[in-house]
């Protein structure tokens, strides 16, 4: 009987939680004149965002889950803070933060399980960051310049960028590596 009363105690968290979040949304809606039909995408994102994180918290405690709920948390808030007019650009402008979201749900992914090498996450969320603040710059046109002519006269930092990740990642061992090393 203790194996159902676990999976029941999961579920209440699971439903409570969403029923919290799904109350939030609609609510914060209501007070600033949105349609409540145009936060489903947004909400739709944070239950699965808390989804995930019931996996990674009480199911499964794989650093996947703790990626993918950190992502999905992030672009769930994000789209109801364009719904809301907070931010003012419509999506199909500030799209390039989508890469900014994975590279920062990298980090927690990382400190989520001691035993993986937090370089071996910080360089690719590094990577996944600067290629969406780049490509934000450009879609938002800050700059005067094409994203074509950027590309043609600054390939090769793409190398040396390339060449210092990869640089990166060969100096420090993988775990098992590292295991071996001490037995």
């Amino acid at each position: 009987m203790k194996p159902m009363q676990n999976i029941a105690s999961r579920l209440s968290f699971f439903i409570g939680f969403s029923l919290m979040i799904l109350g939030s949304v609609l609510f914060i809606a209501s007070l600033s004149g949105i349609a409540k039909v145009a936060t489903i995408p947004a909400s739709l994102f944070l239950l699965i965002g808390v989804l995930f994180a019931l996996f990674a918290f009480k199911l499964v405690h794989r650093l996947q889950y703790m990626f993918l709920a950190a992502f999905f948390i992030q672009l769930g808030l994000f789209l109801l803070l364009i719904i809301l007019h907070t931010i003012p650009y419509p999506f199909s402008k500030v799209w390039p933060a989508i890469s900014i979201f994975a590279g920062t749900a990298l980090i927690p992914a990382a400190r989520f399980r001691s035993n993986t090498s937090l370089v071996r996450f910080i360089v690719p969320a590094i990577a996944f960051v600067v290629l969406g603040v780049v490509l934000l710059i450009f879609s938002l046109d800050l700059v005067t310049f094409s994203f074509k002519r950027f590309i043609l006269t600054a390939w090769p930092l793409l190398l040396l960028f390339a060449g210092i990740f990869l640089l990166l990642l060969s100096l420090y061992p993988k775990q098992d590596e590292k295991d071996s090393q001490n037995q």
